[in-house]
Parts: C-alpha cells; structure tokens; sequence
C-alpha cells in the first residue's frame, strides 16, 4: 500500500481511535442520538424498501426541497442546530460523523435514507491495500455499495480520510455528502447514470447529469446553512 502523504500524529489518534471504539451514544463525541439511531446507521435495518422512482422524479423532488427559498420545516430548523453544534465541536472524535447521519440526511435529503442507507468506518481494506489506480484516479476516501433492493452502503476509508488527506475535517464531511447522494440515487432509484466517459472506462460510478445536479443543490445548501463543501478538489469518492 502506499505511503500516507500527509500522516500527523492527530491523523494517527483520530485513525486508531476510529477503528477501535464501538459507536456508542453515551461515550465519544457529546452529539444528541439514540443507541438505535446509532445502530440502525451502523448495521441496518429491515425496513422494506422504499417505492422505486424514476431518475427524473427523484432528481425533481430533492431539487425542489434544496432550493434557495424552499419552506424549512421545524425539523428540519432542529437538525441543522444540532450540526451547527457539531461543527463548533473542537475536540471531536470520529463517531461525530456516525451520529450527525441522521441530521445530514434530513436537511439535505428529507430524510430518504434513514433506515436504507449505512455508515461504517473502515480500515484500509483490500480495495484501497494496492497500487494507485491508473489513468489519472486515486483511491478512494469513501464509496457506497449498492444493496439490492434499492439500500446502500456507505464505506467510509479510514485511512485515506485521516492520515492521506491534507484537511481531515473538509475531507470527511464534503465526500460523506457526495456519497449520500449516490445512495439517494441508490435507494430511490436503485440505478445509477453514469457519465459517458465512466460508461466507456468499465466505470459504474454514476456521475451523470442526475448525480451533478443533485449534488450542485446539495452543496449550495451546505454552505448557505453549515458553511461546508460538497464539491471541489480532492474529493476523490465514487
């Protein structure tokens, strides 16, 4: 595996730490969840899946609720509070982005992915312990795996997040919303789109005219009420 590039020894904590602590609501980061929530974000749930859409509604649907001017409900109000909260946490630990879920999903998804869609963090694993991809592509700081029927998976790199990246915090939030849109896209339509240029590589990362609309509005919310990225640079997710 390659070396990290930007190893430091809060990387190395926040990367051990990670790996070795179960998500708990009582212990780690001071995030208001439940021990359910938790585990449901975690392992899942068997909740039936959700009515399949076409890309076009989907698209349409989550494009109205981002939109600049779009009525916030109360709940939605309340979640993002508590991400505000989150954010102004200095001495937070990795689980923080386990148990603000949940609130990432009702803001920017309406809550579309609660019980569809999961979140682990994962050591650097066989699919990141190789070469570095050719033609220009990086290992990935995060995926989502697509569950059939129509639920996600959403792989977080450990590594690549704490000790290969130059802003661990950036890092974590902005590919962690890009990959909750493709499980949106995963869970609501259960196919993705890939780009023309992915379809001719072998690629199936879906990074379509549905995926680049959905996370253009994810990002302008993002940074309108949390003052955080979704896109640019250095993303490297698929």
């Amino acid at each position: 595996m390659d070396r990290a590039r930007y190893e430091t020894p809060y990387g190395r904590d926040q990367y051990e730490w990670c790996l070795s602590e179960r998500i708990s609501a009582s212990r780690g980061t001071p995030y208001p969840c439940d021990q359910y929530d938790l585990d449901e974000c975690t392992f899942g749930s068997d909740r039936p899946p959700r009515s399949q859409h076409s890309r076009t509604s989907a698209t349409a649907n989550l494009e109205n609720f981002l939109r600049p001017g779009a009525r916030i409900d109360s709940v939605v109000h309340a979640a993002v509070a508590r991400l505000r909260a989150g954010l102004r946490i200095h001495d937070w630990k990795p689980d923080l982005l386990i148990k603000a879920f949940n609130d990432l999903d009702i803001v920017f998804f309406g809550g579309k992915l609660r019980g569809h869609t999961t979140i682990r963090w994962h050591r650097a694993s066989r699919w990141i312990q190789q070469p570095r991809p050719p033609q220009g592509r990086h290992h990935p700081l995060v995926r989502t795996k697509y569950l059939s029927p129509r639920k996600a998976a959403i792989q977080l790199n450990a590594w690549g997040i704490f000790l290969d990246t130059p802003n661990i915090k950036e890092a974590m939030w902005k590919v962690t919303l890009h990959e909750m849109v493709h499980a949106y896209v995963d869970v609501m339509c259960g196919v993705r789109d890939p780009t023309p240029y992915e379809q001719s590589r072998g690629w199936h990362d879906g990074h379509g005219l549905m995926f680049r609309r959905l996370i253009h509005a994810v990002h302008e919310r993002a940074m309108r009420l949390l003052n955080i990225s979704a896109i640019g640079a250095n993303t490297y997710a698929f």
